[in-house]
Order: C-alpha cells, then structure tokens, then sequence
C-alpha cells in the first residue's frame, strides 16, 4: 500500500493472553494447553477504515509483544527485528462474509454489507508458523492481488 502512496496507520483495539479455538491451534501446530497472544487491530488507509485484522500469536514465541507499540510499529518489524522471526511465506484463502452489527460499527458500514475474509498462516524460515490471522475488509476499500510464480 505503501508503495501505491497510500497512507496505513493502524489503532490496537484489544490484546489478550488466551486459548487458542481449535482452528487457531491446528493452524498454529501448537500442543495441548498452549497459549496464544490475540491481537485485534482497526487498521486504516489514508484514514479511512479499511480492516479489523485479528493476529494469533504464539505466546511461547511472543512473551511481552504486548509490551510493544503496535499502533506505531509494524507487526511484522516487530517478528523481524525484536523477535528474530524472519518471514519466509505465508498461505492464504479468501472469502466473503456480511457485516455483523459490531464489525460493521467499527469499520463504518451497515451491517450485511458484504466483507472479504482472508484467513492467513504466515511461516519463518525455519518453517514454523508464527501468526494465523482473521481480517475482515471492506470490499468497497479493499482489493485483493494475488502473484502466483510456478517454480520448477
């Protein structure tokens, strides 16, 4: 987005410690009894809201992210830099839903308008996987591109 000349700003709406749902923990490999740091963020472009992204975390992996400025730093600058998390790929699968009442309130629109959903694993190069996401954006402010390369 950036690099379009858009402006990004993101504001925390919540972050707690808690158990995984079952999807979460598969996505995530996590063992029994593990804990994950879940982050739920408004993020904006050129101050328009744009998502509601909800980041599972690994607690083991994560301990004290929530110590962090996550309005003012990029999430992922956070794995590379603080946490010596370096990405390497991430596996997505995009859908549709309609706005329920809160989502629609927080992202500015009327409930049962439609929404993309990805649903995202994002993996370091050791091949863990380090985040599982939800983002809910608005079809009308959002467009999703997808690059596919074939390797050989």
């Amino acid at each position: 987005m950036r690099r379009r000349g858009l402006v990004t700003t993101a504001r925390v709406l919540s972050m707690e410690l808690a158990e995984p749902q079952v999807d979460v923990a598969q996505a995530l490999k996590l063992t029994v009894g593990e804990k994950i740091h879940r982050l739920r963020r408004l993020r904006f472009v050129n101050a328009e809201p744009v998502a509601i992204v909800t980041s599972h975390l690994p607690a083991r992996i994560f301990a004290g992210i929530e110590k962090h400025d996550l309005e003012k730093q990029s999430l992922y600058y956070v794995f590379e830099q603080v946490y010596k998390r370096k990405l390497h790929w991430a596996e997505e699968s995009i859908g549709t839903t309609i706005a329920e009442e809160e989502d629609a309130r927080v992202l500015e629109t009327e409930p049962g308008n439609a929404l993309l959903v990805i649903k995202e694993t994002t993996y370091d190069v050791q091949n863990i996987p380090i985040e599982y996401s939800v983002s809910l954006l608005r079809s009308d402010r959002y467009t999703a591109s997808v690059i596919s390369v074939r390797k050989n």
